[in-house]
């Protein structure tokens, strides 16, 4: 099984005061675990609103080595998964099915690869037919 890692899972790991939990399930299921360029970029957003120190020095480091570490596991948002984000979008609007924008486009990407989507925010997901993992409930 692989899975789509959502932004709050993956930023549990450097965070001063990580749940163990989720720290053990990334390194168990390591290999199998894809992130989105959409994920990439709120990382990239926390990142840059802090204040100038080692801190955002250290976070910086740090996303370009996952990034380096996830070469071939970064799911791009483009044209095909754009499409899928479209019909998803569309068939949630119908059904009264509300995902935030950001959400929907990881959504959608877990979608069109038929990742497990992994996130803390099962909430935002429920409704949207993904299957959904969420490591801080084991």
């Amino acid at each position: 099984m692989s899975y789509l890692v959502d932004t709050n899972v993956l930023s549990e790991a450097v965070k001063p005061k990580p749940d163990a939990a989720v720290v053990s399930w990334l390194r168990e299921n390591e290999s199998e675990v894809y992130i989105s360029t959409v994920t990439v970029g709120e990382i990239r957003r926390g990142i840059e609103r802090l204040s100038e120190g080692s801190r955002k020095t250290d976070l910086r480091i740090w996303l370009q080595d996952l990034c380096d570490r996830m070469r071939g596991r970064v799911l791009s948002f483009n044209t095909s998964t754009a499409n899928v984000w479209g019909q998803l979008k569309a068939q949630w609007d119908r059904e009264g099915v509300i995902v935030p924008s950001i959400d929907s486009q990881i959504a959608a990407t877990a979608s069109r690869y038929g990742l497990v989507l992994v996130t803390r925010n099962e909430s935002d997901f429920h409704k949207t037919g993904l299957k959904v993992l969420n490591p801080f409930n084991s």
